[in-house]
């Protein structure tokens, strides 16, 4: 859990900006800030809280509050990674890595629609645009 000194708010995980300090190319600096406010005044929160129901813990407990928690945390993360599993192998999503990879390798900037009706009957049948 993270705290944002300047709107008062808590949230899991803190939004990133990239600070390039006018360079063109990496190392780039990433900073965490309120994704609410935008502040860069974010700071860890020390208490924490269940995974599961939100209650808080106590000083012996370290993710959840109770067993039954824990086995409903566990049963909702094996289906969150699941559901992910799902969505990567889906055929879209393989079509808009091809998209990708090619716009990458040739320096275009192809939306899926364009990639589909423009590029790709062409690289099926052995012939490149």
């Amino acid at each position: 859990m993270y705290y944002c000194s300047d709107c008062s708010c808590e949230f899991e995980t803190a939004a990133l900006i990239t600070e390039t300090h006018g360079f063109t190319s990496p190392p780039f600096e990433e900073l965490g800030c309120c994704p609410f406010c935008g502040s860069g005044n974010v700071k860890e929160k020390a208490g924490s809280y269940c995974r599961c129901c939100g209650a808080r813990l106590g000083n012996s407990e370290r993710e959840y509050c109770s067993p039954s928690c824990r086995k409903r945390g566990e049963e909702m993360r094996r289906w969150e990674i699941k559901k992910k599993r799902l969505v990567f192998s889906s055929p879209i999503f393989q079509v808009v890595r091809e998209v990708d990879e090619y716009n990458r390798k040739n320096g275009t900037d192809y939306s899926y629609g364009q990639y589909v009706t423009l590029i790709k009957p062409y690289l099926k049948k052995g012939r490149r645009k």
